[in-house]
């Protein structure tokens, strides 16, 4: 799960939907959760849900947005979520915390972290094709988010042949990785490989990139940035 940076907020709005745009400038047309670029039906995702009186106020609030796809969002729906219990891309090194195979499935590194990364994926329902809120035409996009991680796995892996028999460039790859979208999966692609790794974190944009050192190895627990229970992974 990528590692984002939103920054400061650009403008006060009227209705959570009119973040959409900056969010999009901000952090590029990626769900925040499970990588997947999506051009249309991307939402303005309440991290802690607008729908609960106890988050009511946070409704337009700049730091509790983050962009969701239909699987994601649906799946989060109204639970509460407790910002100390999870892990969140906004806060933690997500990177960090998450393995992504070849077969599509996401798996939850060990580490002291693990539970927390446990709880995000599951809220989340990362690598889940059923759910008691999705509907079939939801369901299907399910199945086809997982084919795309399956997809993302073969388009990395030719460009990493390409780039070792010299026939690309890391600039190149990296332009291919923002428009596949699974930023996480392009990464382990090409891991031992700083130079392309550099490119890729730069080429999708908000990518905190704090959260890795000059090697481009994962830097956790992430350095704290303000945001409540930051740092956790």
């Amino acid at each position: 799960m990528r590692p984002i940076e939103r920054g400061s907020v650009p403008q006060v709005y009227a209705r959570y939907e009119d973040a959409k745009q900056d969010l999009v400038n901000r952090l590029g047309l990626y769900c925040s959760y499970c990588e997947r670029r999506i051009a249309t039906l991307l939402a303005v995702e309440h991290i802690q849900p607008k729908a609960l009186p106890q988050y009511a106020h946070l409704e337009l609030v700049w730091e509790n947005f983050l962009l969701g796809c239909v699987n994601c969002n649906s799946a989060k729906g109204d639970q509460d979520v407790i910002l100390a219990d999870v892990l969140l891309p906004d806060r933690d090194n997500t990177f960090a915390a998450y393995r992504y195979d070849s077969l599509g499935t996401v798996e939850v590194v060990t580490g002291p972290s693990e539970s927390l990364a446990e709880a995000t994926r599951e809220l989340t329902a990362l690598n889940r094709l059923t759910h008691s809120d999705w509907n079939d035409q939801v369901m299907f996009s399910a199945l086809e988010r997982v084919s795309q991680r399956v997809q993302a796995w073969e388009q990395a892996r030719e460009a990493l042949v390409d780039f070792q028999a010299g026939r690309t460039t890391a600039r190149a790859i990296a332009r291919e990785a923002a428009g596949c979208g699974f930023f996480s999966i392009w990464m382990a692609a090409f891991e031992g490989i700083p130079e392309v790794r550099r490119e890729i974190i730069a080429a999708f944009p908000g990518t905190a990139a704090d959260c890795f050192d000059a090697l481009t190895a994962p830097v956790s627990p992430r350095p704290p940035n303000g945001l409540p229970h930051s740092a956790k992974s």
